[in-house]
Parts: C-alpha cells; structure tokens; sequence
C-alpha cells in the first residue's frame, strides 16, 4: 500500500469508507477515528504505513473486525514506548496477526492485555505452552508466603490468575490446543489459586490461633475438594468452582487463644472464600460454591472426615453421589483427600443402581430442564438446553453410576475420559463413543468461546444473527465455509439432536416412569440379591422353580460371545424384564418358555442388540416370547439361521401374508445367476415359513389365508426348481416335441400335480 493510499484513508472520509468496507469493518467513521489515533501515538509516518499494510491484510480474517481495531488501537496507546512496539510489528507482522485475533475473541483478554500491553512479550515467549500443576502451585505459594499483609496476598493471587488465564487462552485461541490441554490447564490453575489462598489463610489463623491438634496430640488435617468440573480436570473460563472443606479430627488448637478444631477450620474455610472472592482492582479470582457440601447451604462450611462419611452413608441422595463421581482433592492434604474418598467409593458406586436410584437421576434431570425452559433459552442454551453439555454430562454419569460398582476403571470424573472407558468397557457403542467424544468437544468448544468473552459464566448464544456469525467465525467456521452461520446452525443441530437422541436411548426410553417396574429390574441390576428378593419378585409370577427361573433369568444378562458386553446386555435386560416376564407369565409353561429363551438368546448370539431392540420396540418382545413357547420348529428355523430376526420385524412392519407375485418375484431375483438352487431354496422356505408362522402366532392371520400362503411358497419354490431342470435338461437333449395326433409336432407340455 502507497503511503499516499494511508494518508487518504487517515483524512478524506469518503475514501475510508471505500478501504474500511473491504475490511469488514462494518463502521468506517469509527474506525477512521481509530487508525488516527495510532498515527498519533507517537509512530513514525513508516511505522503508521507497515501497521496500516499489515490491518489490511489481517483484519478480514478477524472474526469481528471492529472489535479487534478498536482493542488494538487502545493497545498501542497504552504502550509506553510506541516506536518500540511499531519496530516489533514491523519485524514480526505476525506479532499483528496473533494480537488482532485476541482483540476479536475475547474483550476480556483484551483488557489485561491493554492495562498491561508488556505481557504481550511473555506471552509470546511462553507461545500458551502448557504447565505443569505443582510448578504452578509451588510458583504461587513462593509468592504468598513472603507476602506479610492481606492486601498483597490478594493482589498476588489476582495477578497470578491473570498472567496465567493469558497463557492459557492464547494456546487455545492461537495454539488451537485440544480441549483437554486447556481445561486441564484451567483446572491446574485454580488448583494453585485455592492451595494459595490456603496457605495464606492457614498462615493467618495459625498465628493467632496456634495449630490444630487431634486428642492424641498430632497435628490436624485439611482438605479441599474439588467438585463440578473442577473435580474433573476439566474447568471452564468462567466457572464457578465447588468446593468442600473437610479435616480429619476435633480437638483444638495448641495456641494461646484457644479453639476447637471444629471452629478453626471453620474459620479457615471462611477465610479462604473471603481470598478468592473479593473484589479488588483486580477483580476476584472465583466464584465459589458450597452447596454441594453435607447439608447444603445450611450445614457448617467445615466437617470432619467421620461425620462427612456418617453423613453420605446414612442420609445422602443420589444426586449427591452423582456429584462425588467428579469429586478430586485439589488443595491442602491431599492424602487425607485421596482417603475420605476412597472411603465413600462403596457410597457412590453401589452394588447396583436401583431403579429407584433410575428415577431420582430423570427428576434431576427434569427439573434442569424445566429451569432451562423457563428461562427461555433452552435452544440457545449450550448447557441445559435439548442435547447440550448436561445431557452428555448426564448419561454419562448414569452409566458411570450403573456399572462402577463392577468395573472400576470407568470411575473417572473426567467426561472425555469416561467416555473412552465406557466405550471400552461395552457400556457404550463405538458409534456412541464417537458422537458423544465428538459433539462433547464441540460443545464446551463453543462454552469456551462464550464465556471468555467477557468473562461471564454464560452458556447462551447470542440471538441476534449477526453476532451469532461472529461466534462461528471464532470456532472457526469462516475457513471451511461459505455461509459460516448458516454450516455452525446446522452443525449444532445436528449434533445436539444425536446427543438428545442418546440420553433418550440410554436413560429415558429404556427405563420409562414406571414404579411397578422397579423390583423386576433391581434384581436384574443386583449382582447378588438375597434369596427373599428372588422370592418376592419372581414369587409374582407361575414359576414351578424360582431358583432356576432366576438362574435362567439371569443368563440372559450375560454374552457368551467374548467380545460382546455383558454391562450392556444387563442395563436393557433390566430395561423390560417386567415386560419380559409378564409375557413369560401369559405362556402355558413360563419355565419352559424361559430356559427355551435361554437357549434360543444364547444361539442367536449378541443379547443386547436384542434387548435392545425389544425395549423399544414391545411387539417384538411378545413374539419372541411367543414363538419360544408355542413353536420349536420355528425357532428351529430362526437358531439355524439367525440372521432371519430381520425377517420377525417385516413380519410385523408389512402387515400382511406374502402373495403369489412377491413370492415369485423375490425367489427369481434371488436364483438369478445361481448355480446351487438348494441352498437357496431352504433359505427362502425357512423365512417365509417364518414370516408366515409368526403372524399365525399372533393371530394376526385366520386359518384360511395362512394355508393358501404356506402352499403359494411351496408351489413357488416347485416352479423355480422345474424352471431349472427343464432348461437343463432342453440345453443336453433338446425340446420334447409331441409325435403324433393333431399336436404332432408341437412341443410337450409339462404340469405337476398337488395332492393330499
């Protein structure tokens, strides 16, 4: 660009807007005035030409082009020595290109960045590289602890905060680090901001108080939890963090004012909160939240590990121990931590999941949806709105509650990481896997860029349109896409529908709101019942031997086939054992109809796709039944060749017998090319016997239709087998011809005779 372009574009309004436009800038008068005020910083007229060159190049990439001119030029007025930084971005135009992309990310980044425009330079060394947890912590706490008044200690948990939150979001807006690296950051973060405030506040009481000691003179412990996402090493930017405070005994302190143990940690939690969340200059670190503590917001902020445990165990609910699967110790004694939860592990995952337990998860999850609903964001609402966050967030811990007691390695709090274990435990398919991983990246992706924003804990997207495109062009949509707005709103559609579609699968639809349903399925889900739960729940139906009819009931719980799961067999087992059973009931001989289920589940193979299939799909559950219990000849058909379920769902899905015409033109198509007739043709006996057999069973057919259909197949499978040999045999000796009479001549006819 020819300095005289710049000085144009500087002073003659009308050609600014020609320039500007082309810019993306959608206000050139303001804009204008905001390239005047960087050639008035103190730049040379050169370095004013280089920074307009590289604007020009740069800003129509930028997803919202006003917004990164208007936070750059208060950037280079800020700076204390504009021909420094001029000289910087002339020789590194890419130092530019990455300050113009914070500017339209993020106005809050943008204000540290502008209230101290030298952090630019540690940023650019440091290039958003990730650190390590105890580095962090042992940086801050170095800082804290040769810091005498409260005021510097707030300052320098405040400031810590900022420099590395800078860090954290330039690998993530400019880096394009995974997902995980940042959350994981962002978790190591306020795992050394609370371990800071800690100490600073322990370091405070102490000296007053002197040091808590148990009744057998040792010193007390103390822990903080860690809950929600920062339990799961996956915080967001804006997050509220769920803290609980526990010690390990009472006592009291060894200080010249004494207090109980109780009291002093009492004080030190409230301590604690009061460093994290006051506001200062600096604004305040955190949010903390302390409801998910024993007895919520009315119980003390400080428990001991013993009444924590006698708490949880005698009265805690099933959102709680939903809540503790996230649970971590993120400060203080992390031992003690690491002990009070391997304590409450047989609290959160119990042997089974009741269906009671089933019940309470789908109200919690009503109620946040009927939140979401009310506060009239539900389809903008990332979160809790239809197939957001918590919806993913929920089958998960669904399933991580279902099958934990069992299998161990799918206890994580981590939601990326308990998919993947999940996923390879059974309990979710690898479709499931991929779309859930996938659309759980997506979506906090787009949380992300909400909330750093301007740094509130928000989870809705814009309404308006235009600012809605500046959103997918921050996720980067503006790369790949034509019409970015138009590929985001598809795309978040289309994912949160599958995720929707999910949770409905897992949760909703196979475990409907019924309680009578409930004991059926507890007993499928408790791995060990009592004797008197096998009485009581099979006890209700005509089983001559309720030992054997839960030992085949159970059977059914488990594949055979090593590489199949057996979790997800038990979770839609237990989905329509009620159903099951009352159609087992409704047969002449329920025993006999069990073991014959038994063995006929076994021979087909892969039980949860069949359980599965029958909790959504209830037809096909009563003719399964009815089918193992009135025809062995039939299920003879179907055990020799299982690949013919396929043909009891047409059975059901048509609606009627097979004609003469459909039979005749489905058996030619199939013998089209063949060279082996027979194979064929007891395939295609056997499902139409089938088909035909299972509307007979339903008593979908009267006796008359169903005979004409069993002899349009057998006369069917004659034509074709006559057709063959007729040609075979025309093609070796030639064509019968009638020799004499008045046909003489003519070629001999050939028809079969039916009889019986």
């Amino acid at each position: 660009m020819q300095f005289a372009a710049v000085v144009e574009i500087l002073t003659q309004p009308e050609s600014a807007v020609d320039y500007l436009g082309r810019w993306g800038l959608q206000d050139p008068k303001k804009a204008q005035e905001e390239l005047r005020q960087i050639a008035r910083s103190g730049l040379t007229p050169d370095l004013v030409q280089v920074l307009v060159e590289q604007l020009a190049r740069y800003l129509p990439s930028c997803a919202d082009p006003d917004m990164a001119l208007r936070n750059f030029a208060r950037f280079v007025a800020r700076a204390r020595n504009p021909l420094s930084m001029g000289a910087l971005f002339e020789r590194d135009p890419e130092a530019t290109a990455t300050l113009l992309q914070i500017f339209a990310a993020s106005q809050h980044l943008s204000d540290l960045l502008i209230s101290d425009p030298e952090s630019f330079d540690l940023l650019r060394l440091t290039e958003g590289q990730p650190v390590g947890r105890e580095e962090l912590i042992e940086e801050l706490t170095a800082e804290v602890a040769a810091l005498e008044h409260e005021a510097a200690v707030l300052r320098a948990l405040r400031r810590f905060k900022r420099r590395e939150l800078l860090r954290i979001a330039y690998g993530d807006i400019i880096r394009q680090q995974p997902l995980q690296t940042v959350t994981l950051q962002l978790s190591y973060l306020a795992d050394a901001v609370v371990e800071g405030a800690l100490r600073a506040a322990w370091r405070r009481l102490g000296q007053r108080w002197g040091w808590p000691l148990t009744p057998q003179g040792r010193r007390a412990r103390f822990v903080v939890l860690g809950l929600g996402k920062l339990g799961g090493n996956e915080l967001n930017y804006s997050s509220d963090i769920d803290l609980v405070f526990l010690y390990d005994e009472e006592g009291q302190t060894d200080g010249p004012g004494r207090l109980t143990n109780r009291e002093f940690f009492e004080r030190l939690a409230q301590e604690i909160v009061r460093l994290l969340t006051t506001p200062t200059e600096l604004g305040a670190p955190y949010r903390v939240d302390l409801r998910l503590r024993p007895e919520g917001r009315y119980g003390p902020m400080a428990l001991s590990c013993p009444s924590a445990w006698a708490y949880y165990e005698t009265r805690g609910r099933t959102w709680e121990r939903q809540a503790y699967i996230k649970a971590r110790p993120v400060a203080g004694d992390i031992d003690l931590g690491r002990e009070f939860l391997d304590r409450l592990q047989p609290w959160i995952y119990q042997r089974y999941l009741s269906r009671a337990d089933i019940t309470g998860i789908k109200a919690l999850k009503r109620r946040i949806e009927q939140r979401a609903r009310l506060e009239g964001a539900d389809q903008r609402n990332v979160k809790t709105g239809h197939g957001g966050i918590r919806d993913i967030e929920f089958v998960i811990q669904f399933l991580q509650l279902l099958n934990g007691a069992e299998l161990p390695q799918v206890r994580t709090g981590n939601t990326l990481e308990a998919i993947r274990q999940l996923a390879a435990a059974g309990c979710l398919s690898d479709q499931e896997r991929a779309i859930l991983e996938q659309n759980y990246s997506f979506l906090r992706q787009i949380e992300h860029r909400l909330q750093v924003m301007f740094d509130l804990q928000t989870h809705t997207m814009p309404e308006n349109p235009a600012e809605l495109r500046k959103l997918a062009l921050r996720l980067g949509y503006g790369q790949a896409s034509s019409d970015p707005l138009s590929a985001f709103q598809h795309d978040y559609q289309t994912r949160t529908e599958l995720n929707r579609r999910i949770l409905d699968h897992l949760l909703h639809d196979a475990f409907p709101d019924a309680s009578a349903a409930e004991t059926e399925a507890d007993l499928v889900l408790d791995p060990d019942p009592p004797e008197s739960r096998i009485q009581e729940v099979l006890g209700k139906y005509p089983f001559r031997d309720l030992k054997q009819a839960y030992q085949n009931l159970m059977s059914l719980a488990e594949e055979k086939v090593p590489f199949l799961s057996t979790r997800r067999c038990r979770h839609f087992l237990a989905a329509i054992a009620r159903n099951l059973l009352e159609e087992i009931a409704a047969t002449p001989d329920p025993d006999s109809t069990l073991l014959q289920l038994w063995q006929v589940s076994d021979s087909l193979g892969g039980k949860a796709v069949l359980w599965e299939l029958f909790s959504f799909n209830p037809p096909t559950l009563q003719l399964f039944v009815r089918l193992c219990a009135y025809s062995g000849y039939l299920v003879g058909i179907l055990t020799s060749q299982p690949g013919m379920i396929d043909g009891l769902m047409d059975s059901l899905v048509l609606n009627k017998l097979p004609d003469r015409d459909f039979l005749r033109h489905t058996l030619t198509e199939l013998c089209h090319g063949a060279e082996d007739l027979e194979p064929i043709l007891h395939s295609f006996k056997n499902e139409q016997y089938l088909r035909v057999g299972v509307r007979d069973l339903l008593g979908k057919e009267d006796i008359q239709p169903t005979v004409q259909a069993l002899t349009d197949i057998a006369e069917t499978c004659l034509e074709q087998v006559i057709l063959r040999e007729w040609k075979r045999l025309v093609a070796r000796w030639g064509r019968p011809m009638v020799g004499a009479g008045r046909r003489a001549g003519q070629e001999c006819e050939l028809v079969v005779l039916g009889l019986g």
